[in-house]
């Protein structure tokens, strides 16, 4: 490990303790993460049809049998073809290349060419543990206990939310560059001037952070955000701009929920799991809702996509593309960078195997 304490750093910027990896503490946080639960499908597109996906650099088949999400290695045991290529037969999987197909299990229990051979085989196909929660499918690729449970949105359930899902896009970077960038709170007036901030009202008052069992619970704001933003179009505001309060979960290391205010009742929800393609890719599952302008979905769709669009050049344009490996030219600045400051150091616990849930009370 590389500390980032900078003798020369001028009052204001300040880190305490450790927030930098080094190239060797980068891998071991990258084989970390294969401990957590990580989201590969939303659950809605998961119907009868089997999706292939990379995780981790692994090539894996995701299928619905007989009503139930499964995982497995995407590789045919008989002749090394994509399983995500054939097609669910009830509760099997069965390959598209000569028909062997698999159970829930990953047993063999069919062979077209040779039907004697039905249950004599012993090889399995490699599968994973799979649940469903917070609208999207999730596996576990170490073999072990998943740590920590995945990600929440009760909103999700509540009538009076509506929400819109985006496709799954992928970015140039790693998960933690992807998801600090949503609770970095100083990049909001100058990346999204006029939006979601005033670069002309740039700074940032202190903020609340704090784990909470597996959660980074951050509380922050007022914000400055423009009224002719369909975001806060229900408030009811005779100026340009609204004081908008953001409060966040952030579900260690791969997910977060940000809810925003838009108003007195007004409530505006972005919910986010991202998982590693590759050490420097990454695939985002995101959710938009409210609880206001029930029928403007048209206008929040456009919304997300010009937020998305001035964000992805930043974020893939940072180096290293990880997480600062050793770096030490990258500077915190106090207060204001506390959420992400706070989330870098939990990371490196989590590298060094310290996996353990926060004090809730």
């Amino acid at each position: 490990m590389t500390m980032t304490q900078d003798p020369a750093a001028p009052e204001g910027f300040e880190v305490q303790g450790n927030t930098q990896l080094d190239m060797a503490g980068e891998e071991r946080l990258y084989q970390q993460l294969k401990r957590f639960w990580q989201p590969v499908a939303f659950s809605d597109d998961l119907t009868d049809s089997p999706h292939q996906v990379t995780l981790f650099d692994t090539r894996l088949a995701v299928a619905r049998l007989d009503g139930e999400p499964h995982v497995f290695s995407d590789i045919c045991r008989h002749r090394g073809s994509a399983l995500s290529l054939g097609r669910v037969d009830g509760c099997w999987l069965r390959c598209a290349y000569h028909g062997w197909a698999y159970d829930a299990e990953g047993t063999v229990v069919d062979i077209p060419a040779r039907p004697e051979l039905n249950g004599k085989l012993t090889a399995q196909l490699p599968s994973y543990p799979t649940i469903e929660a917070g609208g999207l499918v999730w596996t576990c690729i170490s073999g072990e206990t998943p740590r920590f449970g995945p990600s929440e949105c009760p909103e999700l359930d509540d009538p009076s939310y509506r929400f819109l899902r985006f496709d799954p896009y992928e970015w140039d970077c790693s998960v933690a560059r992807r998801l600090e960038n949503y609770f970095d709170f100083s990049h909001f007036a100058h990346v999204h001037h006029g939006i979601l901030g005033d670069r002309d009202e740039a700074e940032i008052a202190d903020y609340d952070v704090a784990r909470h069992g597996s959660e980074l619970r951050i509380t922050a704001g007022p914000f400055i955000e423009y009224t002719d933003n369909v975001k806060n179009s229900a408030v009811n505001h005779d100026g340009l701009t609204y004081e908008a309060w953001k409060r966040y979960r952030v579900y260690m290391p791969n997910a977060m929920k940000l809810n925003s205010s838009a108003g007195v009742t007004e409530d505006f929800v972005l919910y986010v799991a991202v998982a590693p393609v590759n050490r420097r890719r990454t695939r985002c599952f995101t959710f938009v809702g409210r609880n206001y302008a029930l029928d403007r979905d048209q206008e929040f769709h456009d919304m997300q996509y010009v937020i998305l669009g001035q964000d992805q050049p930043i974020v893939e344009s940072q180096r290293p593309e990880e997480l600062p490996v050793d770096l030490t030219a990258e500077m915190h600045v106090k207060g204001a960078d506390a959420g992400t400051v706070e989330y870098r150091r939990w990371l490196i616990s989590i590298a060094d195997g310290e996996i353990e849930l926060a004090p809730t009370a």
